[in-house]
């Protein structure tokens, strides 16, 4: 009985074979190469989080939504019988589409002056 308990044991550290030159170098240039590689994964994170930190602290880039308690009441001049058909904003500026008369057109009002910037008229042209 004893000899078969021998036969299954698992060899013991002793009886391991050492690896060839071939092999120690290929285990040293494996980690050489994860040693590298775990490297430029953290230098990356840390790129990341240092961008994410540099952006976050900078100034807004966005212009400033305009302050209406400086000019409380803007006027903007149509012409008469004008009617308004959509208005858009982007920063400080208004733009308004209007139709008079069967005309289109589109005003863009500064709303920190509160003065018309320009009027744009368009012109429907019939299909041919």
């Amino acid at each position: 009985m004893q000899a078969t308990e021998t036969m299954n044991a698992p060899p013991s550290v002793d009886a391991v074979a050492q690896p060839t030159s071939a092999e120690a170098r290929l285990q040293r240039n494996l980690k050489i190469v994860v040693f590298g590689l775990a490297l430029l994964m953290f230098a990356g994170l840390a790129a990341i989080a240092g961008r994410i930190i540099y952006l976050a602290s900078g100034a807004s880039t966005q212009p400033a939504a305009p302050s209406l308690a400086t000019r409380p009441e803007q006027m903007l001049s149509l012409p008469p019988g004008a009617a308004v058909r959509s208005v858009s904003l982007s920063g400080n500026r208004l733009a308004v589409h209007y139709e008079a008369g069967g005309a289109d057109g589109i005003a863009i009002l500064d709303l920190e002056t509160g003065q018309t910037i320009t009027s744009v008229g368009i012109q429907r042209v019939p299909m041919e």
